[in-house]
Formats: C-alpha cells, structure tokens, sequence
C-alpha cells in the first residue's frame, strides 16, 4: 500500500484533472467559495470535508490534518520515500 502524503485542496483537484467548477457544482458551491478554500480551509464548514474526500479519493487525515508539508501538484507514485 503507498504511503499517502499530505495535500492541498488545489493539488488534489489539479491531480483529478476536475476544474473549479466542476468541484463546485458537485459541492453545490459556488466557484467563488471553492477558490477560497483553496488558499485557506480554515473557515469551511466540517460537513464539506468528506465531500472533498470523496471527490479526489483521499483520506480525509492527509487533506485536512496532516502534520506535513504539502506536496505540489506533481506526484511520484512509485517513490519508495
């Protein structure tokens, strides 16, 4: 099993190849609000963070409460760190 790292909102959705919009809409969001939280989660409310979860397939932990630095947009899948 690869060990997941944590990551930004903007990265996962990046890596899911989803626009803005489209997060939004399946959010029920404006696009607006979506790109707020990108650069800062921290007044979104608790009931849209397994929505986004679900959405890019990602533990919830390595969203929201990891305690490392956030990866960029690029992933190495096959690396043994």
């Amino acid at each position: 099993m690869p060990l997941e790292q944590m990551m930004t909102l903007k990265s996962l959705r990046v890596r899911c190849r989803l626009t803005q919009e489209e997060v939004a809409n399946r959010l029920g969001i404006s696009r607006r609000t979506l790109s707020k939280w990108e650069q800062d989660s921290s007044d979104m409310p608790i009931k849209y963070m397994q929505q986004f979860a679900d959405i890019y397939n990602y533990p919830l932990n390595y969203i929201f409460f990891g305690n490392s630095i956030a990866l960029s947009n690029n992933i190495n899948s096959n690396s043994n760190t």
